[in-house]
């Protein structure tokens, strides 16, 4: 047998891997794009494939149902914003304030326009997805690094000893619930980026220092 008709028997299998995860990931870029600006109930599949130039075929032998589709998207959004994070530069300053810097990151991640209207789609669509919500895959390697940060901190003694995956926990919800509750309903209180500092900068005085006016003993 020739090499050509080797090289022939070769591109008449099944794709390479490569090429498999490339397609894939063009689905899920495309699906990002239209649940974003549709919604769940607007997108479906036949729009998906033909936005992103797949047979119908392909993309259901990738993802089975709208909702499974869904649920890559949304895992596919988790694995860019850990990415975003790990491609930061060292964060600079002492154990505070490199928290800080963290959280407020994790702040400007959590209010850009696709998180949020897939996070509106989740909450939304509960019941279609048969359980609570998609959620990230187990541990968060975001709250990883959040919980080693306040661990970071509570060992520098600028901040109260305590269980610091729950200080973690409460921190970004302080940080993130208002401002990304109120774009998922539509709000615009916090579309300017000055605007979320703001918030940023005022609840971070309150956690750090407290809003008693009471002395300290």
């Amino acid at each position: 047998m020739t090499t050509r008709k080797l090289g022939t028997l070769a591109r008449s299998g099944r794709p390479p891997r490569e090429m498999q995860n490339a397609a894939a990931e063009r689905i899920i870029e495309t699906a990002t794009v239209l649940f974003a600006g549709k919604g769940f109930a607007g997108t479906s599949m036949e729009q998906v494939a033909s936005q992103c130039g797949a047979g119908k075929d392909t993309v259901y032998r990738r993802f089975p149902s709208k909702v499974a589709l869904f649920e890559a998207v949304v895992e596919h959004a988790h694995r860019r914003a850990v990415a975003r994070l790990e491609d930061l530069s060292p964060l600079e300053g002492n154990a505070l304030e490199r928290l800080k810097a963290l959280l407020r990151e994790l702040l400007h991640i959590n209010m850009e326009p696709d998180l949020i209207a897939l996070k509106r789609i989740t909450f939304s669509e509960a019941v279609v997805f048969e359980k609570n919500a998609p959620i990230p895959p187990q541990p968060d390697p975001i709250m990883s690094r959040l919980v080693d940060a306040v661990g970071e901190a509570q060992g520098a003694r600028m901040l109260v000893d305590g269980d610091a995956d729950a200080i973690a926990s409460h921190l970004i919800h302080c940080m993130v619930a208002l401002p990304t509750s109120v774009a998922m309903l539509g709000g615009k209180g916090f579309d300017d980026p000055r605007t979320v500092d703001a918030h940023f900068e005022s609840t971070w005085n309150w956690l750090i220092n407290g809003v008693s006016t009471r002395q300290r003993s």
